[in-house]
């Protein structure tokens, strides 16, 4: 049986090494004793020594070969976490297929690392893990966003807040494409991210931030990202109580969350709205605009959004083509305009064309600014009146409780 633990100081990781059957020896040893702050204190080859060490020495890191001919070895990294979930994993495999890499993480894995290893892969990936184990999210707020019609800047609004919200915690932010069929929101970004969210939300699986951690495309400019499937027939797939266990997951790893809605009355969709803490419904001064949102806003209350928590945000405001003025807007909806973004077609349009934020190609427009100042607002204001209603009853409870205040 191991010794007595020693200390240590806090972001110190202590790392077992498994490797079934001693596979590779003391080659698989090598390429981890160059991780700075972190002790090897353990080489196992089996299932009941790996498990005294994580019972009597508060293994922080278990470093597993995932090359077993046996394959046993996810069944071992089933067994680790089950014994102590704080104790992260990281899979080391040559085998980067798609569904072997998947397994890994269903299984328990917190990372997943090629081998042969590549030093900067390794040590992002116990960077990772590092951070979630001296940071745990205590608060998180999710943000839906939904357009009112095709062209409304629904889904540039969501990337770009998500980019807000990432410069204003220093922390990275989730943004999720929920429009499963025709979401762009990888394509805001010029990326094709490896997973999808049909990948992590499939009926009969639990999605939760072991999972996650890898499934997330991480940009370089703080948004982790997941888009929707590259099949259309794959949106199928897609589970409403996936989609709700996933967003669950997501608020343990990141202080902000934010969904692109697609319109339509969808499960997923609902699953979503429960539990959010903002709805931003994005709407122009147009007629077609305002009576699509008016219709929309009905819908999200019958799916399950509180009222309370859904805002009318204004998009390309001082077009001169405009006919109606936004406090017809507020009396209209019987509530405040909760943002208004001003036109600024050609600068919103050359960054969705060339796949970049608009903090990237345009930092001091009219346009940046507004969608900067809309994310503090959000970040600083949910704390008095609109979140403390959320009460005990849950949002599916409030269905039909009140009428909407919209006009017909």
């Amino acid at each position: 049986m191991p010794g007595a633990r020693r200390a240590h100081v806090s972001d110190s990781l202590r790392i077992c090494l498994f490797d079934p059957g001693s596979q590779k020896g003391e080659a698989f040893r090598e390429p981890f004793e160059c991780i700075e702050n972190a002790t090897i204190i353990a080489h196992c080859s089996n299932w009941p020594d790996l498990r005294e060490w994580i019972k009597h020495t508060g293994i922080d890191l278990v470093i597993a070969n995932l090359d077993d001919p046996d394959d046993t070895v996810l069944q071992t990294v089933q067994n680790a976490v089950h014994l102590s979930p704080t104790c992260k994993i990281i899979g080391v495999s040559g085998n980067t297929d798609h569904t072997h890499i998947i397994k890994a993480m269903r299984a328990g894995c917190t990372q997943f690392v090629c081998w042969p290893v590549d030093q900067e892969d390794l040590l992002s990936a116990v960077e990772q893990i590092r951070s979630t184990k001296l940071v745990t999210t205590s608060t998180s707020k999710r943000v839906c966003v939904i357009g009112s019609s095709g062209g409304a800047g629904a889904t540039t609004i969501a990337c770009n807040l998500a980019l807000e919200f990432g410069h204003l915690s220093d922390r990275r932010t989730a943004l999720i494409d929920l429009n499963l069929e025709f979401g762009d929101v990888g394509c805001a970004f010029d990326c094709v991210p490896k997973f999808s969210v049909a990948d992590v939300c499939k009926s009969g699986v639990e999605p939760d931030r072991l999972l996650l951690s890898k499934a997330m495309h991480e940009l370089p400019c703080n948004v982790s990202i997941l888009p929707r499937p590259e099949n259309i027939n794959q949106a199928r797939e897609v589970a409403p109580e996936g989609v709700e266990s996933f967003l669950r997951a997501l608020a343990e790893l990141y202080p902000y969350v934010v969904v692109d809605l697609p319109r339509a009355y969808s499960l997923p969709s609902a699953a979503a709205l429960h539990g959010t803490d903002r709805v931003l419904l994005v709407t122009q001064l147009g007629v077609p605009f305002i009576r699509n949102a008016t219709r929309i806003f009905q819908c999200l209350v019958e799916m399950g959004a509180d009222e309370d928590r859904i805002e009318i945000v204004l998009n390309r405001c001082k077009a001169n083509y405009e006919r109606i003025s936004p406090e017809e807007v507020e009396a209209h909806f019987g509530r405040p305009v909760f943002a208004m973004i001003p036109n600024d077609y050609r600068r919103v349009q050359s960054a969705l064309d060339f796949g970049q934020p608009v903090a990237t190609d345009s930092p001091s427009s009219p346009v940046r600014l507004a969608l900067q100042e809309m994310a503090r607002r959000i970040a600083t204001e949910d704390s008095p009146d609109t979140l403390g209603k959320a009460g005990s009853e849950g949002l599916f409870g409030k269905l039909w409780k009140r009428k909407t205040k919209i006009g017909t």
